[in-house]
């Protein structure tokens, strides 16, 4: 490919942003990177991807670029690059990302190459691209099903948004008596203060010791009362309790995003400060910008100490970025494999992968 290569007919026209030039670049050689750590993208959606130029000396001439699969051109084009040689310049590429096939998670990478107008490449840059079908759940419906979600969404956007994504739910009150409609997995809808419904979380907690999991997306006030074997009432007993930065998604699905979930805001919406409150240790939700994104703990029966319930708490803007990154989506897929396995301290993370029900 040289660096003038044309558009394809019928993609989208690429854009370019300039970034204000604030740091002199002297002699330092010219620097040609990804603009951003993200390498998640929609299939069959317009991707846009910047690359920083920094240092070096100025250059006027365009950055060409190729998404490819195996050494195959999935799309190319070029846009126009105009850098002073000091400060930052980010070019902007829009990539029309092929559709693909459902259920699968195609491996593909970026290459930008820039060069002066006289055609000579002064440097280049690669990312990783990985085009993620828009449904995570294809051919997993009766898994799904198997599950019993309960969604309790006193405001109604997550019980929404997943339904809208063919997530089967069992619709409940923040007050209700959830135990009533038999869930193997409750959800708390994203956003939710804890302190509006101060009964919520030493419900959920006994029904963690009775065998049902919980997941609460990106609580946005409030305090949960850290569980420990001295003060678990109930049949269970919490017998673990982690605590983790976002990197937690590597873990889940080494294939997601954890910096870069937006261009507008941060991958995680809610942190937990671990603070005392009387005689209590509690997990306060807002206003803790250092704090905990993630928080789960682990409960065994009482009696036999048998592996029961999980209350896992997740910080990341799952409902929030659900339409700008499929990050989102198949973290929540992640989530709710881990909490269909098996309880076991030494068990690795359930592949989400795993659940098809024709794999292909």
């Amino acid at each position: 490919m040289t660096p003038r290569c044309a558009v394809l007919h019928g993609v989208a026209a690429a854009s370019l942003a300039i970034v204000g030039a604030g740091v002199a670049a002297g002699d330092d050689a010219l620097e040609v990177a990804p603009a951003d750590a993200r390498t998640n993208y929609f299939a069959g959606r317009a991707a846009d991807c910047g690359t920083v130029i920094r240092g070096g000396a100025a250059v006027e001439g365009s950055l060409a670029w190729v998404l490819a699969v195996g050494g195959r051109s999935l799309a190319n084009g070029a846009v126009a690059v105009r850098h002073p040689g000091r400060g930052v310049t980010n070019a902007m590429v829009t990539v029309p990302v092929p559709a693909g096939r459902e259920g699968v998670v195609a491996e593909a990478t970026l290459t930008t190459v820039l060069a002066d107008a006289a055609g000579n490449r002064l440097g280049m840059a690669t990312r990783p691209v990985r085009i993620f079908p828009a449904d995570p759940f294809f051919d997993r419906r009766r898994w799904l099903e198997g599950l019993r979600i309960a969604v309790v969404d006193p405001d109604g956007g997550t019980e929404k948004l997943l339904t809208a994504a063919g997530v089967p739910l069992l619709l409940a009150r923040a007050d209700a008596d959830i135990a009533a409609l038999r869930p193997h997995v409750v959800i708390v809808g994203e956003g939710l203060a804890w302190d509006e419904h101060p009964r919520l979380a030493p419900d959920l907690v006994g029904l963690c010791g009775r065998g049902t999991n919980v997941l609460c997306l990106a609580p946005a006030s409030g305090a949960f009362p850290l569980p420990d074997a001295a003060d678990t009432v109930g049949d269970g007993v919490a017998d673990r309790l982690v605590l983790r930065q976002a990197d937690i998604v590597g873990d889940l699905d080494g294939r997601l995003d954890w910096r870069d979930w937006s261009a507008h805001g941060s991958t995680v919406v809610s942190r937990l400060a671990i603070v005392a409150d009387r005689e209590a240790v509690v997990a306060r939700a807002g206003g803790a910008p250092r704090g905990w994104p993630w928080l789960e703990a682990r409960f065994a029966d009482r009696a036999s100490g048998r592996p029961a319930g999980t209350f896992i708490i997740c910080g990341l803007g799952i409902v929030a970025h659900w339409e700008e990154t499929p990050a989102a989506r198949y973290l929540f897929a992640a989530l709710l494999a881990r909490l269909a396995a098996p309880a076991a301290d030494t068990a690795p993370s359930p592949d989400p992968r795993s659940h098809q029900e024709s794999p292909r």
